[in-house]
C-alpha cells in the first residue's frame, strides 16, 4: 500500500491531499534509480481515466516525464481503458506544460473552455440541515 509518507515532500507540497485516498492501482511513480522524482495520480471513470495530478521534482531528469507518461498509457491499454482526460496549468507549472506537449505529439485534443470545480462530500450542501 502506498502511503502519503512514501511520496517526497517536494511532490506533496501545495497539494490538496485532504481530498484524496491514494489508490496504489492508480498511482504511477517516476524514478531515477531508487529515487522518486515524479508522480501521476489518476482514476477511472466510465472507460476514461482522469489524471488528477502530475508533478515532477525540479531536478528530475528531462526524460522522466515522458517515461512516466508512456508507462501510464501502456498500463491503461492493458486495463482496457479508452482514453484519458485532465486539466493542466500550462502557464505556471512547467511539468504540466511538458505533459501537454507530450500529449499533443500523441494526438491529444485540447479545449480552453473549462472551469475546474471540486468539493468535499463532508461539506454542508444546499438543502441540508
Amino acid at each position: 500500500m502506498l502511503a502519503l509518507s512514501d511520496i517526497p515532500e517536494a511532490l506533496r507540497e501545495g497539494e490538496n491531499w485532504e481530498y484524496l485516498k491514494l489508490d496504489p492501482e492508480w498511482v504511477w511513480l517516476a524514478e531515477d534509480g531508487d529515487r522518486i522524482v515524479g508522480i501521476l495520480l489518476a482514476g477511472q471513470c466510465h472507460g476514461l481515466v482522469f489524471i488528477w495530478r502530475v508533478k515532477m521534482l525540479v531536478d528530475a531528469p528531462h526524460w522522466a516525464l515522458g517515461k512516466l507518461f508512456r508507462k501510464f498509457i501502456r498500463d491503461l491499454r492493458k486495463r482496457g481503458c479508452i482514453g484519458y482526460i485532465t486539466f493542466l496549468d500550462i502557464v505556471a507549472k512547467p511539468y504540466e506544460q511538458a505533459l501537454a506537449r507530450i500529449a499533443s505529439r500523441a494526438g491529444a485534443h485540447f479545449t480552453t473552455a473549462t472551469t475546474v470545480v471540486y468539493g468535499s462530500v463532508q461539506a454542508k450542501h444546499v438543502g441540508e440541515k
